[in-house]
């Protein structure tokens, strides 16, 4: 009976203890698992500022991964990481000054690392060092599986590019250049495209392409390239930019075309408005060349070029009296211009006036040799027409 009712009735059965025991740590359980969902969950949708930075960065978005971190080391200063971050961000920009202050600014913080190193030999290639350029390249071909082979060759691209070939239609010179150069150029660009699969890289490698068939004299492999880059993304400035230059000779109309979907996207771009005008004056289309030429000087009565440029417009029209004027205020403004001089012998030429032109012509020729010159000892020769600031920047 004592079994009976301890059973039945009366205090609690033993038994009962281990069952809520086990829902006790049941829930418990469900806690804890609820808990690191929860915080994996915080932890991948809360605010990181480098990660915020490096999509960035592989978007090629670098104004927006610059931001970022300029707004992360305005709090936290001696970040390492994020001050590495900013000079690459800055770097891939183009804005060189900045990332070379964010670089002194690391070395002063902090003692030099492998990181360091890495983004100082980036950022001396990109400035035109060739030797930092050739060994960025050997290291991503002995190792191009690398984590850093990726940014070893854009850097070995983007500096031989911006030191061989300086402007659009620059081509190789056998008796200055490595014949060499071309194959590693289009090996690194190759090797760029295979490791980097995300579209923005495979757009950027194919523009990359098309400059590097035109830097080797192959027109229809450079415009298949660039064709192929704005089948990728309509979008893209450079790809555009250098497509439109390349169909100057071939395909005045179509160039025309790119040309003004580039001014649509950067409307403020004083070099493709000039662009817009040569090119239109050179192939006979005088009032869309005049119109342009008019509203670049109505917002700076002192641009050179555009002052140049329409009094070129009036002497290919036979109107010598109505262009002096204007090259002599071009002139005043750059007195060391070659062009401006070659054009005011034109001028003198057809006004009758040949002993003047003659020498206009000499000064010409001789401002002419020295630029020539200068551009020798930089390592690659100056594009033909009056020097004005590149679109791309």
């Amino acid at each position: 009976m004592a079994l009976r009712k301890s059973i039945t009735g009366g205090p609690p059965a033993v038994p009962a203890a281990p069952a809520s025991r086990k829902r006790w740590a049941a829930r418990v359980a469900v806690a804890l698992a609820f808990g690191a969902a929860a915080w994996g969950a915080w932890a991948a949708l809360a605010p990181d500022p480098l990660r915020d930075a490096r999509a960035a960065l592989d978007r090629r978005d670098f104004r927006t991964a610059s931001d970022i971190l300029i707004k992360r080391l305005t709090g936290r200063p001696d970040d390492p990481d994020a001050r590495l971050l900013a000079a690459r961000a800055a770097r891939r920009e183009g804005d060189f000054a900045v990332a070379r202050e964010h670089l002194r600014k690391f070395e002063q913080a902090h003692p030099p690392t492998a990181a360091y190193e890495f983004e100082s030999d980036l950022l001396a290639a990109y400035t035109g060092s060739a030797a930092h350029a050739d060994k960025l390249f050997a290291a991503s071909t002995a190792a191009p599986d690398g984590p850093d082979a990726p940014w070893a060759l854009e850097a070995f691209i983007e500096g031989t590019l911006k030191s061989r070939v300086p402007y659009s239609g620059a081509q190789f010179d056998p008796e200055r250049d490595d014949p060499a150069l071309v194959t590693k150029l289009h090996t690194a660009a190759e090797q760029w495209l295979a490791r980097r699969a995300g579209r923005p890289d495979q757009v950027q490698g194919l523009t990359w392409q098309g400059r590097i068939y035109g830097y080797a004299g192959e027109l229809d492999k450079s415009l298949a390239k660039y064709r192929a880059a704005l089948a990728l993304d309509p979008d893209h400035f450079e790809a555009r930019y250098h497509l439109a230059v390349a169909l100057v000779q071939s395909a005045p109309d179509e160039c025309l075309k790119h040309f003004d979907v580039l001014i649509q996207q950067k409307p403020g771009n004083r070099f493709l408005r000039f662009l817009v005008a040569t090119t239109r004056r050179r192939f006979g289309q005088f009032e869309g060349a005049r119109r342009t030429l008019d509203a670049m000087l109505a917002t700076d009565p002192n641009d050179i070029a555009a002052l140049v440029e329409l009094a070129q417009l009036d002497l290919d029209e036979h109107r010598p009296a109505a262009a002096e004027p204007l090259l002599q205020r071009a002139l005043r403004v750059g007195p060391n211009v070659p062009e401006a001089h070659l054009a005011m012998s034109r001028c003198l030429q057809l006004s009758g006036r040949p002993d003047e032109a003659q020498r206009a012509r000499k000064r010409f020729e001789d401002l002419e040799a020295e630029r020539t010159a200068r551009g020798r000892r930089r390592g690659a020769e100056p594009p033909p027409g009056i020097a004005a600031p590149g679109p791309l920047q």
